[in-house]
């Protein structure tokens, strides 16, 4: 039989790598969702970019087309926008 100061180190072991192995998983998705929301971003900006400033109405027409760019964007990477 395994002596108690074993199965000591290993209940606490065990369980001390499971929540550090959790708290890396949920560091990367979030890594990953912020690079996700600076593409998105960056489309964005682009889209209101292309926008013709001359014509009457392009603020809220670039603000349109900003805005409907980050949301096709931030579904198309399984975001919230």
């Amino acid at each position: 039989m395994r002596t108690p100061k074993v199965r000591l180190a290993f209940a606490l072991f065990v369980p001390a790598l499971l929540a550090l192995s959790i708290s890396e998983a949920a560091a990367q998705k979030k890594q990953s969702a912020d690079a996700a929301r600076a593409e998105c971003f960056r489309q964005a900006n682009e889209a209101a970019a292309a926008v013709n400033i001359a014509s009457t109405g392009a603020t809220a027409e670039r603000n349109a087309r900003g805005v409907s760019a980050y949301r096709e964007c931030a579904r198309r990477m399984g975001i919230r926008p």
